[in-house]
């Protein structure tokens, strides 16, 4: 299949537990290192420890390549106008109306323009004001170059933090790379799946969930690049109660409840709306409906109906999904109140002038696709020192990733 190319990363910006069913046979890997008891599910038990090894290396990296880009200048030839003859007073008087009536239209239309460039300067500076992104040490990142310079990749963390610490110390529910393609005009979400056995840098062979725990954002990133052979140098984390007011600010989401979730549903609105202190809001029954942020929350959350994690992340991404159409629907004038909205409620290293840079993206309509990893045939569940992981075939893995991100096949 073909690999994409390395080139230059023009994103600087200048560009305006369940265990879920078996797959296929792998060994079984080594016991991860122990971690603290405070990071483990409740139905993980840690029974015993082991060295943790180090990951195989993934797919072969690819070859640099640059790409450029030419300009073109232009010059202007301007014309002088002819002197009006200073022996015709009558033409000279007509010229004076004409010019009252050129000010007349001109001075309305400067003061609006004024006006017009002074709130949208406003406005922006409000927005880059409403937030402090986070400054992320690259050397740290285990990045190496850019794959490729039309595809730009940003790690999404979903947290359950009740005390709205979004730091290390708490596991990522949610594991989205999130990745723009403008070589096929799309957005791509990667869900990985939590349980997933990989090497943490530092750590040992451990759930990829601990990775944020341990280290914060730069140590999740890490073991992304590093497992899965990517150049991941943005990320944005949102925990579960600003993840509601994120849904409310676009309206809410439009979602097929089956049956069987409806009461896990409202069991976990009732937790939510305990701790936030909001009213709780049920829904009557199953069927396409509008959820609200808390019921939108708890319908992205539940692991004890269906295929386990494996369809709660199908859930996550069914939201994010809806959250993207019901943006890219709004009027476009009501984007700098949203951004503003948004970026107060979300962790981030996306400074302001790179969030800027993606905007025009919107206009443009992108279709935006969503799948997980790894898939069924690459991965089997194994208990190691009687805690559940999910081993898989990371080369193979890996090289369905990069082609679902940079070639636009779903894998198989």
């Amino acid at each position: 299949m073909a690999k994409p190319i390395r080139g230059d990363d023009p994103f600087n910006i200048l560009d305006l537990d369940d265990i879920p069913k078996a797959g296929r046979d792998i060994p079984a890997r080594p016991a991860p290192r122990p971690h603290s008891p405070n990071l483990l599910e409740e139905d993980e038990v840690l029974s015993g420890a082991g060295k943790g090894e180090a990951r195989k290396s993934a797919a072969p990296r690819r070859a640099a390549g640059q790409g450029q880009g030419q300009g073109q200048e232009a010059g202007r030839n301007g014309r002088e106008g002819s002197n009006m003859g200073k022996s015709e007073p009558k033409r000279k008087k007509n010229g004076k109306k004409k010019m009252k009536l050129w000010l007349k239209i001109l001075i309305p239309v400067l003061v609006v323009l004024g006006t017009a460039g002074g709130t949208a300067a406003y406005i922006l500076m409000d927005i880059a004001g409403s937030y402090d992104p986070v400054a992320l040490n690259e050397a740290e990142l285990g990045f190496d170059s850019v794959i490729d310079k039309n595809v730009k990749n940003i790690a999404l963390f979903g947290v359950d933090s009740r005390n709205g610490l979004l730091d290390k110390g708490t596991r990522t529910d949610s594991i989205i790379i999130l990745s723009i393609d403008k070589n096929h005009n799309k957005v791509k979400l990667s869900s990985i799946m939590r349980d997933a056995y990989v090497n943490i840098p530092g750590r040992g062979m451990d759930k990829i969930t601990h990775a944020y725990a341990f280290g914060g954002a730069e140590l999740a990133i890490r073991t992304l690049n590093e497992n899965f052979d990517l150049d991941i140098t943005d990320f944005a984390t949102v925990d579960f109660a600003n993840m509601a007011e994120i849904v409310d600010a676009v309206g809410g989401v439009t979602i097929d409840v089956k049956d069987n979730e409806v009461s896990y549903i409202n069991g976990s609105v009732d937790e939510q709306a305990k701790v936030s202190g909001k009213p709780a809001t049920h829904i009557s029954g199953s069927g396409t409906q509008t959820l609200n942020g808390i019921q939108a929350v708890a319908y992205s959350r539940i692991r004890s109906v269906g295929n386990g994690d494996f369809e709660r992340t199908e859930r996550q991404r069914a939201v994010l999904m809806q959250l993207f159409n019901k943006a890219m629907a709004m009027n476009p004038t009501k984007y700098p109140q949203l951004a503003k909205d948004l970026l107060a409620l979300t962790k981030t290293s996306l400074d302001f002038g790179t969030l800027m840079g993606y905007a025009p993206l919107a206009l443009q309509k992108p279709t935006m696709v969503t799948t997980r990893f790894p898939t069924d045939s690459d991965y089997k569940g194994e208990l190691i020192n009687g805690t559940y992981y999910m081993t898989f075939d990371d080369a193979v893995t890996t090289q369905k990733l990069h082609d679902f991100i940079y070639n636009d096949i779903m894998p198989s």
